[in-house]
């Protein structure tokens, strides 16, 4: 069993209390016009209400507006130091690994690629020492690469 919402409960009394309060014909309106005139009140009200509450909201707006801009260039400085930090060691990563995707000695194997403050670190397996060779080059020619850490293996065969 269904419970009935708290919201539609709330709604449907007010809805009824304002058709009983309309069908008593004390005043000789008719129900629809007291509704009508019900209606035209909550209306005015509400305009009222608005009024009243729009100078407080449009002088948020204003402190919101200047903690924005007095903030910003904070943001903007956090965030060069984060693309200096992180940005060009993670191109220089996948610089790397496409690098190596793109030769047909290197992309059969699992080269792990690291880059802190621009030095590579590689881990894995290479077929030959001559591949091992040639992923430090590939890394070492990569804009930004400071230095080659080289730990990979060649493949016991």
């Amino acid at each position: 069993m269904t419970h009935p919402n708290p919201l539609r409960v709330a709604i449907a009394v007010a809805f009824a209390s304002t058709l009983l309060a309309a069908c008593d014909r004390t005043d000789g309106r008719t129900a629809g016009q007291k509704v009508d005139s019900a209606v035209e009140r909550t209306k005015t009200e509400l305009a009222r209400a608005g009024e009243q509450v729009k100078p407080t909201l449009e002088r948020a707006g204003d402190s919101i507006e200047r903690a924005a801009q007095d903030v910003k260039p904070t943001l903007e400085k956090a965030g060069a130091k984060i693309k200096e930090a992180t940005g060009s060691d993670a191109a220089i990563t996948t610089s790397i690994k496409a690098d190596y995707l793109k030769d047909p000695d290197l992309s059969v194997f699992k080269i792990d690629v690291d880059t802190k403050d621009g030095v590579v670190t590689l881990n894995g397996v290479t077929e030959n020492v001559a591949a091992k060779s040639r992923a430090e080059k590939l890394a070492g020619a990569i804009k930004g690469v400071k230095e080659v850490r080289n730990h990979l293996t060649v493949k016991a065969g």
